[in-house]
Parts: structure tokens; sequence; C-alpha cells
């Protein structure tokens, strides 16, 4: 069984290649590739997407069917998530697409979001785990043990959205974002329901892209990413490094995608917030996410 995944975000489109094994039922993921089209950008006061972003995430998911289908994929699913669920004319890209492509477009739930970023995370893992997807528009967070899923969250924190909303090139407005942070959390009973979790996972492209700025990846190398260990100190020292640097500089630093050297530093705040207000002692990287846990959405279904 071969199967595509077209994961169209805030920040960018994605697209997964695999393939399930016939004796072992596993997937096994064949390729990867991003394109970051900012489909949140330029997003008006009214919450309609600007039309520069819907051509460019449209021409990106144009090229990742055409793609998949040299490779030989048929079966391609599309989900939108936090921009295409928040904007006013969301499912009306979402018909687009379809029209244009021929691939159906579901728009995720931020419940079902965190859910499927689980999956695909951390699977049937026998420890009680949280994984918190930090994306460009919303942050995802879901506790559970194994496919024995509890606890799910969806804030409206992202890199994208908080570097719209906060001046990340000043001290004040850094404060004011993780302020803003310990707000959201504070309206929730996280703080209890994750007090006996003590394996933490975290996915996304801020924290994937740390993970390589860390280990100065100059070719980013998921095996080196996949179960990378930052602990709170390593997240807060990267965070004033990048802080001290201009965009430019950022830009040339070994791990760092250009395209996510202007959002980055949002990322970094709302990870070390988190790490900060529940008092995380380290995070486990992923370089699996919401895609890999797509793989299955036509059978696996989160309770409500």
């Amino acid at each position: 069984m071969k199967r595509a995944i077209i994961d169209i975000g805030t920040n960018s489109v994605r697209l997964l290649e695999a393939i399930k094994g016939e004796e072992t039922g596993a997937w096994q993921v064949v390729r990867k590739e991003i394109n970051s089209s900012r489909l949140g950008e330029s997003m008006s006061d009214d919450n309609l997407l600007a039309e520069g972003a819907k051509a460019r995430t449209l021409q990106a998911i144009r090229e990742f069917v055409v793609m998949a289908q040299l490779d030989g994929f048929s079966d391609i699913q599309g989900y939108g998530t936090s921009v295409m669920r928040d904007a006013a004319n969301g499912g009306e890209f979402a018909d687009m697409i379809t029209e244009v492509t021929g691939v159906p477009i579901r728009i995720l739930s931020g419940r079902e979001e965190a859910f499927y970023s689980y999956i695909g995370a951390a699977g049937t893992s026998g420890l009680l785990t949280s994984v918190v997807d930090i994306g460009g528009g919303s942050t995802e967070v879901c506790i559970g043990f194994g496919y024995d899923i509890g606890m799910r969250y969806s804030f409206r924190l992202g890199a994208v959205r908080s570097s719209r909303a906060f001046d990340t090139t000043s001290a004040r407005g850094l404060g004011e974002l993780r302020k803003h942070c310990f707000d959201v959390f504070r309206h929730t009973n996280l703080l209890n329901e994750a007090q006996p979790v003590r394996h933490w996972v975290v996915v996304g492209g801020t924290v994937t892209s740390m993970a390589a700025i860390l280990q100065k990846l100059e070719v980013y190398d998921s095996t080196k990413v996949q179960g990378y260990i930052m602990n709170q100190d390593v997240v807060t020292k990267l965070l004033h490094t990048l802080c001290d640097m201009s965009y430019d500089e950022r830009c040339n630093l070994p791990g760092m995608m250009p395209e996510r050297a202007d959002i980055i530093v949002a990322g970094v705040v709302i990870l070390d917030s988190l790490m900060e207000y529940f008092a995380i002692p380290s995070v486990e990287v992923s370089d699996r996410d919401l895609s890999e846990g797509l793989l299955d959405a036509d059978k696996l279904f989160p309770k409500n």
C-alpha cells in the first residue's frame, strides 16, 4: 500500500510519501519535501487568506501532487491545519485546491491535530508521553500512553502567529510574548494533567531546526535530529544567542533554513516558556510528526 500526505500549514506545505509493509504493516517513509509558502502571511484583520499567499501555496501543492504521481502514488490525501481552520475563507480555499488538483482536503480541528501529531511522534511508546507540536499558527499538546490518548489541547500560539503579534527583536516584545504564553497555559488544567509526565517529545520546524543548529548540521540529517535531547539550559542559551544575532547572521547559521530565520525566535520563546512553566527538565526532538500520524487517519480517530 502506498500513500502520500500533503500537510498544509501556516508556514509551510509538506509532502510525505510512504509505503506500508505487507508483512509488518508498518509505514516506511520514502520521501519528504517542504515548501515554505507562508499561507498565513498577510492575513487580513477579518481573517481572510491573502491572494498572494493562496497562490504560492496552491502552486506548491500542485507541484507536490505531480511529484507524488510521478513517484507512482495515486492515493494522495491533503490536510489543512491551524491557518485554514482559523481563516474565514479556509473552507473555500480547500475547495479550490480540490478543484485544481483533484486531492481531497480535510481541515483538522485543533484536537485532531494534537491527536495525529501524537500518533506520528510517540506511536506506541510504552511510556506516559506528552507530545508538543509547535507549528506556525498553533501549538498542540497531547498526553497519552501508547494509543490510549487522554488530554489534548490546541493553543493559538505559533512561530508565525507570534512573530506577527509581538516584536521579537526587542526585550520588551519577547517579555510580552513569554507572559502571553504563561497566560495561555494558566487558563487550562494542563499543569495538573502534565504532572505525571516524564517523557516530553517535541515536533515541528522550530524544534528540528534547533536540533540542527545545535549540532551545526550543514546538511539536514533526520537521523541526527530524531531523538536529540535538549535540556532547558540549552534551549534558553540558544534563545539568547539567536536574539543577539541579526537576521542575516541567523540565515548563515549552520542548520538554519533561511526561510525560518525571521520566525524561529518566537518558536523558541514558546518552547522555552513551556519548559519553564511546566518545569520540564529536557525534551526529545522527533523528526516524525503530524504527517506520519496522518498516514492512518482513515483508521485511527480521536475520541471526543
